[in-house]
C-alpha cells in the first residue's frame, strides 16, 4: 500500500481558511459559515482522518 500525498488536501484547507477570515471581515459575515464544513473536511482528510 502506498502513501498517499495530503499536500492538495493542506492547500484546500489552507484556502478554506482563508476563504474564512475574508468572509468574516467583509459585510457577508452572516455568510461565514458557509466556510466550515470545507474547513473541517479538508482538515480531517489532510490529517488522514478520513
Amino acid at each position: 500500500m502506498e502513501k498517499k500525498s495530503s499536500a492538495l488536501n493542506w492547500i484546500l484547507f489552507f484556502v478554506s481558511v482563508a476563504a474564512f477570515v475574508l468572509l468574516y471581515i467583509s459585510p457577508y459575515a452572516n455568510f461565514i459559515t458557509a466556510t466550515l464544513p470545507f474547513i473541517v473536511y479538508y482538515l480531517a482528510k489532510a490529517l488522514d482522518l478520513i
